[in-house]
């Protein structure tokens, strides 16, 4: 079976799948092994397990941003090689949002209500970044990773 191309039809209603998924659903994972399964929690106190809630909602909220700004770039990129490329990236990410809201819900924290708001923005950003050309995208986008590290 040959690789799919995808038309900007494709891609719209891939992404609208994916946003609503990732906002209010479950994302497709690659199956790799969640690294906070094998965590203690009775080790933490429950001022540590709040401020590890609040310090996780944080990051998947970051998570959120990614999806976005994958999604995104993948709508508006030029080449279809890198149209896939960051479909399929965005798609690995989804490990690091499940991940996230499942140590969320295990110190027994909640999501940011304010996550489609983010999701937005950053959808807003990559796209522009994305109009402007694949290689302004990709540098928005190995810009945004480093920032990331950084904080991190």
């Amino acid at each position: 079976m040959g690789a799919r191309n995808y038309t900007t039809t494709d891609v719209f209603f891939l992404l609208a799948d994916d946003a609503l998924t990732t906002l209010f659903g479950n994302p497709r994972t690659t199956g790799r092994k969640d690294p906070g399964a094998t965590v203690d929690e009775e080790r933490l106190s429950a001022v540590e397990k709040a401020q590890s809630a609040r310090l996780m909602r944080v990051n998947h909220s970051g998570e959120v941003c990614a999806q976005a700004l994958y999604r995104s770039q993948a709508l508006t990129a030029r080449s279809d090689t890198l149209k896939k490329r960051l479909i399929q990236a965005a798609r690995q990410e989804n490990d690091h949002l499940q991940w996230c809201e499942h140590r969320i819900k295990t110190l027994g924290g909640r999501k940011s209500l304010l996550n489609p708001i983010w999701y937005a923005g950053s959808f807003t950003f990559g796209t522009i970044a994305g109009l402007i050309g694949d290689r302004w995208s990709l540098g928005f986008l190995a810009d945004t990773e480093r920032q990331v590290e950084m904080h991190l």
